[in-house]
């Protein structure tokens, strides 16, 4: 077996993405992790392995881990380091690398590719399938209002924007890409720490950036659900022809238990100018236009319809309907953040 073959071995990496190596690894990037194999070692028995002084195996180390080709960790005081695996060096190249240079044709192949590992990597819907989801281990766990938003950002101790994996990955709509905002200090990886992984923001900024991303249409979703108590984590602003997460819930029937929805559309037909505003912002088609006119007034128009058992709560029409003719109303006992940490959905 090749070095190469050992490497696309060792860190899960589709065999696809052999003749453009060089774009994600670089050749000693690659003699560190073969040497590695799948053991995990302190940075003197690397250097041992790959005869070269402790310091510059420690400058290696910190660089690949940085660029997600090594993950480390701490074991009976001593730091170790192991091999990472292919799919979180894609999610990091897509975001902060030249990912977009690479064809077209391979793009398209990883996007797939890596939907597919997003799957298998988190149970989270197999789960909401068959019962409830631990909601304390989810990601992009409340479908949020952006009253909600606006309130994370308030009680953030730091806020720090990040592209979207997701969206610079799929590549499939013309939204904005940097929309993923980190808040809690804990939940910022030393990994993104720095300016190059993403930058701080003021919250006027923030602010500011929530409610031009609400204009845009974006799905406000993130958490921990529980973060009035533990504070805000990581809010995404979400397209569903490119998030993981709502594109997986809709494939397979999750709507309003992951991403949890506690709030549903309400639409008043008496204050409705039926200007259909609504149904170009529904990414789930709950307001459509009817086929046949209808008398509004003195000019005959299509009407709105609207269905309620496919709302996701994310108060996108509400936010646009001039007449305010759509308002959001919790969903009973959906609200109450302890009874749902209790199971209670």
């Amino acid at each position: 077996m090749t070095q190469i073959d050992k490497l696309l071995a060792l860190v899960q990496a589709p065999v696809e993405i052999k003749p453009h190596l060089h774009f994600f690894y670089r050749k000693e990037e690659i003699e560190l992790i073969v040497s590695l194999e799948r053991k995990k070692l302190p940075v003197n028995e690397i250097a041992g392995c790959m005869q070269i002084s402790v310091e510059e195996a420690a400058d290696l180390l910190e660089s690949s881990y940085r660029r997600f080709l090594i993950d480390k960790e701490i074991k009976e005081e001593r730091v170790l380091y192991g091999a990472g695996d292919f799919y979180d060096r894609l999610g990091y190249c897509a975001m902060f690398e030249n990912y977009h240079l690479l064809p077209r044709k391979l793009r398209r192949f990883l996007h797939a590719w890596c939907y597919g590992e997003y799957l298998k990597r988190h149970n989270y819907f197999k789960t909401v399938l068959n019962g409830e989801p631990a909601y304390d281990h989810c990601h992009n766990d409340l479908v949020l209002l952006l009253e909600e938003l606006e309130e994370m950002i308030e009680a953030a101790p730091v806020i720090r924007l990040l592209p979207c994996d997701c969206k610079m990955i799929a590549d499939k709509c013309g939204h904005s890409r940097e929309v993923c905002l980190w808040f809690s200090p804990d939940m910022i990886a030393e990994r993104t720490r720095g300016r190059e992984l993403g930058r701080e923001l003021t919250r006027d900024a923030a602010l500011e950036l929530a409610r031009s991303w609400d204009r845009e249409g974006l799905i406000h979703t993130g958490g921990p659900f529980d973060w009035r108590e533990k504070g805000p984590g990581v809010v995404c602003n979400c397209c569903a022809c490119c998030c993981f997460p709502l594109r997986a819930a809709q494939e397979l029937g999750t709507r309003g238990k992951w991403p949890y929805s506690r709030y549903v559309a309400r639409h008043d037909p008496a204050l409705c100018r039926h200007c259909g505003l609504c149904t170009g912002r529904c990414q789930f088609k709950a307001f459509t236009m009817e086929k046949a006119a209808a008398s509004t007034g003195s000019r005959e128009k299509r009407k709105v319809l609207f269905k309620p058992e496919l709302c996701w709560g994310c108060g996108l029409c509400a936010q646009t309907c001039p007449e305010k003719a759509i308002t959001m109303v919790p969903i009973p006992d959906r609200v109450d953040q302890k009874r749902w940490k209790n199971g209670a959905c």
